[in-house]
């Protein structure tokens, strides 16, 4: 590097120096303001920015266990959630150079490293943004470009959606690519721009599809404001075409896997946007007047770049020294803006035709660039003295001043309501004066602090917003990975779960490197979360929980290991979370105790063996007890249930509650402002019997947990409606009807309590029903099964061998999630993949003896190595072809 420098031109070396301020500055910015609002790691705080705590920091402890040595999980891994193609999550997630930071931290600090990955990003986004301005525009006064960078850097993109770290590695290319596109439109020079795109795909293909699009639209707008013949603009789209194709060639080595992993799962779901709209006035309501943002699930694009900078771009458009045809140009490019905003066609295009699940305009950092780019320009422009030039800045800030008043009106009739509208006039009216007398330069200077002041406001609105106080992670990292690992290696072999969790955090598999029972990704093949519903489990496409286990549902998935947690609810923190009970678990073996923790182990099914493949199953809709017989008996072929509903009724009674009851429902209305209450006491079960409470979907969805954001916000929040069991509370996700592990006390008394009080005033619920465990019936059913299991040679995340006898009624079942990457061999001879559950790895077999084998190939992974292959070669028989090529013309012309 400083053999580099030394050959660099002072100009260069200037510009270097400047761009280096910017980024800086959007460092200590952004770390100062995380301080401020709770969201910096390392003085307790949690940037509780969406799925950042809940699902990416799993990911990146993965990406540390894969890189450390576990590279049998790259393919296909049991450590996603019940085991699952990794394609689509590394191609996603984990493949930024920047990741490399988290080996500088122990695991237990995972969430600084993130932390401190995030703060880099964003200086390099503001040090690379204001490096274009400076290839590109002259400007007078050097303080204009780095404040545009930070403005780039500190958006309300930015700051809204700071969570999502692997998003910013394209945002910090966009202006590099930017620039090597225009420079390969000008020279026929592409090596750089071949490069930094598939550089931008490779590093997170989601938002290098964005900048693919929005290169199309840069390379015709300046092709159309710059042409000169059709011969010379085809040779100009010939040398953008083939650059383009040679980066995607470059990328399919990550591209396709990915492709075919989403091909099998969310790109399937041809439901999803069905129902899809947006709220368009609403949308861009909030867009314009909201210049402070708020959350990050409001509807509204996320496009502040600050008022001076939306003056100045309007400005853009009145100033007569740009050129009319350029000017229309972007009005047109504006226009798109505007509709992908609000035409729901076109807004899933953007987002590659699927609906976005929060984080909404997710292409917003696309508008946040066009708007600094013209900003840029005009600011440029600025630094010539002009008398006309006043009157323009005068209208441009009476335009935005007017679009304000407008959006403010909006929002007072459609709401919600703040006073940071009426702040944002304000602003809009301080800017437009000082703009007015820019060229002083202690205006200048005054300008530019006020705008800085701004953004600084807008980040800390915005973070604080997202901050929570807690120094929950590295104990409970720490503390897990203690318990995991006492764990006996024979305890291990089959799969871990337990009933509490940080964050709401899916991925803890992940983090603590065992086969979980969760998942949440959006990778995730949601025919897995369907059978999850039908067997009671709050599931949703991407997601599925098991809290609410049972002995039968340990037996199907091999559950071998739970961990039960005697923590109250949110006891250690606001987002420690202990959820409900396994209280049917405590007459099974300890593995052992630490603390409030107990390791029980179960007995279960084996993960393969001879069986039903129960693939033609009729579910009952929201009956769990049912549907989970069902499923055990069909997999071992037996008849006899596990659980049944107890025929056994409770007493009720109720305080400040008036109670109607019909058809196995009833319906509760409060009396009173105090809390009512309702009792349900089952005082004739056996002394300590063990067994399960069925509750309703709709009474899950009335207790699920106290979010982080309602206690930071509002702590005298009173929630609408609770329940405890023996007097403990219980606080599960919604979604399905599900069964709650119970025991009685030594008089055999069970009792279930209900209690509406805040807003709540009136519900309507299924009556709850105690349901009883058979466990001779089910130590009979695994029994079969285990002497029906496959003996292992082999078991690792891609790679399943053993030999297995079956008889002439029974296939090979197993819990092994399908994908198409997996193959099967018996007795050495290829043969057809079946189902079992319609979801997993099941096998027709003849009866006898014989040898399985299970081979996992990442689907795309050898055809996208090869394409890359070829795109790196392809790259450097272009780059050689237009050198000489050039060479021999410039020859020609000397000549």
């Amino acid at each position: 590097m400083v053999l580099r420098m030394k050959y660099l031109s002072k100009k260069e070396k200037k510009i270097l120096k400047v761009s280096l301020i910017s980024c800086l500055t959007t460092i200590v910015l952004f770390f100062l303001l995380s301080t401020l609002t709770d969201c910096n790691p390392i003085f307790g705080g949690v940037l509780y920015s969406g799925d950042l705590p809940n699902q990416y920091l799993s990911f990146f402890q993965y990406y540390r266990h894969l890189m450390l040595g576990n590279w049998s999980s790259a393919g296909f891994s049991f450590l996603n959630g019940l085991g699952g193609d990794m394609a689509g999550n590394i191609g996603y997630y984990l493949l930024s150079p920047l990741n490399f930071i988290v080996f500088l931290f122990p695991a237990s600090k995972m969430n600084i490293a993130v932390y401190i990955i995030i703060l880099i990003k964003l200086g390099l986004m503001s040090g690379t943004f204001t490096w274009l301005t400076l290839k590109w525009f002259k400007f007078k006064y050097q303080a204009y470009p780095v404040f545009l960078g930070i403005a780039y850097g500190l958006s309300g993109y930015s700051i809204a959606y700071a969570g999502n770290v692997m998003w910013f590695d394209g945002l910090v290319l966009l202006p590099l690519i930017s620039y090597a596109l225009i420079r390969g439109i000008r020279k026929n020079v592409w090596l750089a721009y071949s490069i930094l795109l598939a550089c931008a795909i490779i590093f997170n293909y989601y938002i290098g599809y964005m900048i693919c699009i929005f290169l199309v639209i840069l390379f015709l707008a300046y092709t159309v404001n710059n042409f000169e013949n059709r011969k010379t603009f085809l040779h100009q789209f010939t040398g953008f075409a083939i650059s383009s194709i040679i980066s995607g060639l470059i990328s399919a080595v990550v591209i396709l896997p990915t492709f075919f992993n989403l091909s099998s799962n969310k790109l399937s779901q041809a439901d999803f946007n069905s129902n899809f709209e947006i709220k368009t006035l609403i949308s861009g309501g909030k867009a314009v007047s909201r210049l402070f943002i708020g959350d990050t699930y409001n509807d509204w694009a996320p496009i502040f770049v600050g008022t001076l900078v939306l003056i100045v771009f309007i400005l853009y458009f009145i100033d007569g020294r740009n050129s009319i045809k350029e000017r229309i140009t972007n009005l047109v490019i504006g226009l798109f803006f505007v509709l992908s905003i609000t035409v729901p066609k076109i807004y899933l295009f953007w987002h590659g035709g699927q609906q976005t699940i929060a984080y909404p305009y997710r292409f917003g950092f696309i508008i946040v660039f066009w708007f600094l780019l013209l900003a840029a320009k005009e600011l440029s422009n600025l630094s010539e003295y002009r008398k006309e030039s006043k009157n323009e800045r005068l209208i441009a800030a009476g335009i935005y001043l007017l679009v304000s008043l407008a959006a403010v009106y909006i929002r007072r009739r459609i709401g919600p309501w703040n006073g940071y509208a009426w702040l944002a006039v304000v602003l809009v009216i301080i800017f437009g004066i000082l703009v007015y007398f820019s060229d002083k330069r202690f205006v200048r200077v005054t300008l530019l602090l006020v705008g800085l002041v701004e953004l600084a406001g807008n980040a800390y609105i915005g973070l604080n917003h997202l901050g929570m106080k807690s120094g929950a992670y590295p104990s409970y990292v720490s503390e897990n990975q203690s318990i995991i690992s006492r764990i006996p290696n024979s305890d291990k072999t089959g799969r871990l779960a337990k009933n509490y969790e940080l964050n709401n955090d899916r991925g803890e598999g992940y983090t603590f490197n065992y086969r979980g029972m969760e998942e949440f990704s959006s990778n995730n093949d949601s025919r897995i979360s369907s059978l999850m519903t039908d067997l009671g489990f709050s599931t949703f496409r991407y997601f599925y929980y098991y809290q609410t286990g049972t002995v039968v549902t340990d037996a199907i998935f091999n559950v071998k290991t739970f961990i039960n947690s005697s923590l109250s609810n949110q006891s250690v923190s606001p987002e420690y979370i202990s959820y409900g009970l396994r209280n049917d678990l405590k007459n099974h073996p300890v593995i052992l105790k630490q603390g409030d923790k107990t390791a029980y182990r179960n007995e279960t099914l084996p993960f393969v063996f001879a069986g039903g493949l129960a693939n033609k199953l009729k579910f009952k809709e929201e009956n769990p007890v049912y549907n989970q017989n069902l499923v055990l008996n069909s997999l071992t072929q037996t008849k006899k249930d596990v659980l049944s509903y107890s025929s056994k009724n409770a007493e009720i009674n109720s305080k400040n509650i008036n109670l109607k009851f019909k058809k196995g429902k009833f319906k509760a209305k409060r009396t009173s402002e105090n809390p009512g209450t309702i009792t349900f006491t089952y005082s004739n079960l056996k002394p300590d019997q063990f067994g399960y409470i069925r509750f309703s979907k709709n009474l899950m969805e009335q207790i699920v947990v106290l979010n982080s954001y309602q206690m930071k916000q509002k702590p005298d929040y009173r929630l609408p409606f609770t329940v405890s069991i023996n007097g403990k509370d219980v606080h599960l996700q919604q979604y399905t009807d599900q069964l709650i592990g119970v025991q009685a006390d030594k008089d055999g008394k069970l009792v279930v309590k209900m209690t509406l009080d805040g807003k709540s005033n009136e519900v309507e619920l299924k009556y709850p029903r105690f349901v009883n465990i058979d466990q001779t019936a089910l130590e009979d059913k695994v029994k079969k099964a285990q002497n029906n299991r496959m003996k292992f040679s082999a078991f690792r995340d891609s790679y399943v061998a053993g030999t297995v006898k079956t008889d002439k009624n029974e296939n090979l079942a197993t819990t092994i999630p399908y994908s198409k990457g997996w193959r099967a061999e018996v007795d050495g001879k290829p043969v057809k993949i079946n189902r079992t559950l319609k979801v997993f790895i099941g096998l027709k077999l003849k009866p006898g003896t014989h040898q399985i084998t299970f081979k996992y190939r990442t689907p795309g992974f050898v055809i996208g190595a090869l394409l890359s292959i070829i795109g790196i070669i392809a790259l450097a028989v272009y780059t050689v072809y237009l050198k000489k090529n050039k060479t021999s013309i410039s020859q020609k012309t000397n000549k």
